[in-house]
């Protein structure tokens, strides 16, 4: 579907962060051309401030998901295997059949 109103888009490129390569706004609405300069330079300041209030989220989100994944990894963590409880039952095995050999000789 073509729309006959067209719209004005905006790609930011170069962004210093380690999560965004590239932002795309579409503007709601088209200013007068004689305002243009003005609007760009307010579109540019607003669509940083967008961009930094998201890397600020997910930065934010990160500090308060790491606690959470650590303790995960070391509730879910193996355990090492004990030897205590099969020497135990073969101690008691090996017991239980000296006593019924003497009780029964």
């Amino acid at each position: 579907m073509i729309d006959k109103k067209s719209r004005r888009v905006v790609i930011i490129n170069n962004i210093e962060s380690d999560t965004i390569d590239q932002a795309i706004f579409i503007l709601k609405s088209d200013k007068a051309s004689s305002e243009i300069k003005s609007f760009d330079a307010d579109i540019s300041v607003e669509a940083q401030k967008i961009i930094d209030n998201y890397i600020n989220q997910v930065e934010r989100l990160k500090k308060v998901q790491e606690p959470f994944s650590a303790k995960s990894k070391k509730r879910f963590k193996s355990k090492k295997p004990s030897f205590l409880l099969p020497v135990t039952l073969t101690a008691t095995f090996m017991l239980a059949i000296f006593f019924l050999v003497v009780y029964f000789a």
